[in-house]
């Protein structure tokens, strides 16, 4: 049975949830669907204490690690994995409709 892994939310990572939640909550004028949002992110990315190879790598940054993209709704988590501190790094927390090969 895999052991499970610790995971991480970089400060970026945590910036990028708040701003969901602000674009939600300023755009819509409404704070409980903002929430309800960032919850589903999080329940989400928590599925990764288990599964942290779920999603493919797509790619590597110019620090040579291993992205993975995780959808979920209209966002994208990308992370990547450290095997050997079993810890998931969540790098990012974007708007899935962007430009995200341009930003990272």
């Amino acid at each position: 049975m895999e052991s499970n892994y610790k995971v991480d939310l970089s400060l970026k990572a945590r910036m990028e949830l708040r701003q969901v939640q602000e674009y939600i909550t300023e755009e819509f004028d409404d704070i409980g669907a903002a929430r309800r949002q960032s919850k589903r992110i999080l329940k989400a990315i928590k599925t990764l204490e288990v599964f942290p190879k779920l999603y493919r790598v797509r790619r590597k940054n110019s620090k040579g690690q291993e992205l993975r993209y995780m959808p979920i709704d209209n966002f994208m988590i990308i992370y990547s994995v450290d095997d050997n501190m079993h810890i998931v790094h969540v790098l990012h927390i974007m708007y899935g409709k962007r430009n995200i090969e341009s930003i990272i």
